[in-house]
């Protein structure tokens, strides 16, 4: 079963309705984890036996592919449900987890986690097809989604926050909902009986992270700042963050820009247009932004979203170096700003 995005809360409140296991797979992995947490606490229930639970690696089914139809057909010895997780799984899995489910009549329910996959992954593909299983995306918090969840986190502490913090927290979190959901804790601990987050406060206490260098690759890139985008993209990359991540992120903001220009086509001001963009631009970035206005043209940035989109296509292949087919990209791209 292929789910979207748009399907996870209704999938989430009944995960084993309509299927016997899922995939959880993004470039969020809090995300993962938190939706593994939850799908396992209702599959188990609330006085779950540990010994229903069985979690496994990658490793251990590659060297027994067995291992993982035994688990699922095993049962319980002090009654309950059984549920088996199986952590960083990828596309050699695929024929150990179909065989495993070839012929099988099991309640044990199946949670398999993985990082960012392909369309045409042969693991994504399996469980996007079988009639057991089920696909679900984990995609990073962005735009309305991340209000929400942020709004929602802040909520659950008694806490509120005042227009310029939220812009700064939008600024600053979304790439891990499992940093975001700890950074807001760390808030909450912070202010003891307060009950409103201000932006000193936020800026005091949610620091710099690979959301807000990508903010920053992004601007540099929209700004023709070929140096800064250089800098910018070997820290990321040595924190560890995948070039499609960073490609996506650079997608966004052209669209964002086209959409200011739009709103400047139909009559707006430029400081208009930004303001009437969702979610809304951070104080910080809104000089920038103003020039990359001046800088990009409709064409351009038609030429500049042609070639990320050709650029992650090319990244999919597997054939490439990665980091190096980014590099050419953002320096082409920044190329056209400073044209």
């Amino acid at each position: 079963m292929k789910l979207t995005a748009r399907d996870s809360a209704a999938f989430l409140k009944a995960p084993d309705r309509q299927c016997a296991g899922v995939l959880l797979y993004g470039p969020d992995a809090g995300l993962i984890r938190e939706r593994s947490r939850a799908i396992a606490a209702l599959i188990l229930g609330a006085q779950a036996d540990p010994l229903n639970r069985v979690d496994l690696t990658a490793e251990q089914v590659k060297s027994d592919p067995a291992l993982l139809r035994d688990e699922l057909s095993a049962l319980s010895l002090m009654g309950g449900r059984r549920l088996v997780v199986l952590q960083g799984a990828g596309d050699k899995l695929s024929g150990a987890i179909e065989s495993a489910f070839d012929g099988l009549s099991t309640t044990t329910y199946l949670i398999v986690e993985a990082e960012e996959l392909a369309a045409s992954s042969s693991l994504r593909g399996l469980f996007e097809k079988h009639a057991q299983l089920a696909a679900l995306p984990c995609y990073h918090d962005e735009g309305r989604g991340l209000e929400d969840t942020l709004r929602a986190s802040l909520a659950a502490h008694g806490l509120s926050a005042t227009g310029d913090a939220m812009h700064y927290l939008l600024a600053h979190l979304g790439n891990d909902r499992g940093i975001t959901r700890s950074e807001i804790e760390k808030l909450a601990l912070y202010l003891g009986e307060e009950r409103q987050v201000s932006l000193p406060i936020a800026m005091l206490l949610v620091g710099h992270n690979a959301s807000e260098s990508m903010e920053d690759i992004c601007h540099a890139v929209a700004c023709g700042n070929a140096r800064e985008t250089h800098a910018l993209l070997a820290r990321l990359m040595h924190e560890g963050t995948q070039p499609v991540a960073i490609l996506r992120s650079l997608l966004r903001h052209f669209q964002r820009l086209d959409i200011a220009r739009a709103h400047i086509a139909s009559g707006m001001q430029a400081e208009q247009a930004l303001a009437a963009l969702r979610p809304p631009v951070f104080f910080k970035y809104a000089p920038l932004m103003r020039r990359e206005l001046s800088l990009w043209n409709a064409r351009s940035l038609a030429q500049a979203q042609n070639l990320l989109l050709r650029t992650e296509k090319e990244l999919k292949s597997g054939h490439l170096a990665p980091a190096l087919v980014a590099g050419q990209a953002l320096a082409q791209a920044s190329r056209l700003a400073a044209a």
